[in-house]
C-alpha cells in the first residue's frame, strides 16, 4: 500500500462512491468528508474501508482543504465522488513510488468525461488537466464558490493516463447542475461588483458555444458535442441573466 491519502467530499453519492473507492485499493488511507448524506453514501464508504468524517458544507474550497488537513500521509490524492482512477493511471501512480517517493512535488492529471454513454474528447472537456496528486505541504485548494482548483508550488509533472469522470446521469441532471452552478457563479460575480445586461448575457453565451463547438472542435464529438455546446450557451446565458436580475433588484432598492 502506498503512503497516499485519498481525499473525497460527498453528499448523497451512493450511485458513485463505490466505483470511486474501488479504484483506490492501493493507497493506505481513504478519507471521505460527508456533508450530511441522506442515502447509503456513508455506509458504503465505511464498507470500502474509508474513514468517514461529517462536516456541514460551507463551500467547495473550504470543504476540500479541510479533508486534506485530516490526512496522515504527506501525499494527497484528490478525487470527486463521480470519478475513478483509470487502470492505466493506477499503474502509472504505482510506478512513481516504485523506488521510493518521487522527486516531484505534484502531478497534473488529465480527466476524461463520460457523457450520454460516450467519452468526450473535444469541446474543452479533454484533457482538462488538474493537479490531483501532490505533497500536502505544496498544494491547497483555491477559488471562489465555483471552479475550485489546487494551487501547486514546486516541481510538477504531467501524467499520461486519465481520471475517468462520470458527469451527469441524464440531461435532466445536467440542467439541474447548470441551474445550481449558474446561481453560485452569478452570486459570486455580483458580490465582486459585476453588473450585466441581456446583451452581455447573449454575447457571453454565444462566444462560449462557438468556442466549444468550433475552436475546441466539439463537432468531432458528434451529436453530443452539439448538445454540450448548447448547454454551454445555456449555462453562460443563465449565469449573466441572473446577474442582470440581481442588477435590476439592486436598482429597485435604490429608488
Amino acid at each position: 500500500m502506498l503512503p497516499i491519502s485519498a481525499c473525497i467530499i460527498t453528499l448523497n453519492e451512493e450511485d458513485n462512491i463505490e466505483r470511486c473507492l474501488s479504484s483506490l485499493d492501493f493507497v493506505n488511507e481513504i478519507i471521505v468528508l460527508d456533508s450530511g448524506s441522506k442515502d447509503r453514501t456513508e455506509s458504503i464508504a465505511k464498507q470500502k474501508g474509508a474513514k468517514v468524517v461529517l462536516r456541514k458544507f460551507d463551500d467547495y474550497v473550504s470543504q476540500k482543504n479541510h479533508v486534506i488537513s485530516l490526512a496522515v500521509n504527506p501525499w494527497i490524492l484528490t478525487l470527486d465522488a463521480d470519478e475513478e482512477l483509470s487502470p492505466g493511471l493506477k499503474e502509472e501512480i504505482k510506478s512513481l513510488f516504485k523506488n521510493g517517493e518521487p522527486e516531484e512535488d505534484g502531478f497534473i492529471i488529465p480527466r476524461l468525461t463520460m457523457y450520454m454513454g460516450k467519452w468526450i474528447r473535444h469541446g474543452g472537456w479533454y484533457p482538462n488537466y488538474r493537479a490531483r496528486l501532490f505533497l500536502s505541504s505544496k498544494g491547497k485548494f483555491v477559488g471562489g464558490k465555483v471552479h475550485e482548483a489546487v494551487e501547486l508550488s514546486g516541481k510538477r509533472k504531467k501524467l499520461k493516463h486519465p481520471v475517468f469522470h462520470y458527469s451527469y446521469e441524464n440531461l435532466f441532471d445536467h440542467v439541474s447542475f447548470i441551474n445550481r452552478y449558474s446561481e453560485l457563479a452569478a452570486t459570486e460575480k455580483f458580490g465582486k461588483g459585476k453588473r450585466s445586461g441581456l446583451i452581455l448575457a447573449l454575447l457571453e453565451a454565444g462566444y462560449k458555444s462557438f468556442w466549444m463547438y468550433f475552436v475546441r472542435l466539439g463537432f468531432l464529438d458528434g451529436r453530443r458535442g452539439l448538445i454540450l455546446a448548447i448547454m454551454g450557451f445555456y449555462y453562460n446565458f443563465l449565469k449573466y441573466a441572473k446577474v442582470f436580475e440581481m442588477t435590476l433588484a439592486e436598482k429597485q432598492k435604490k429608488k
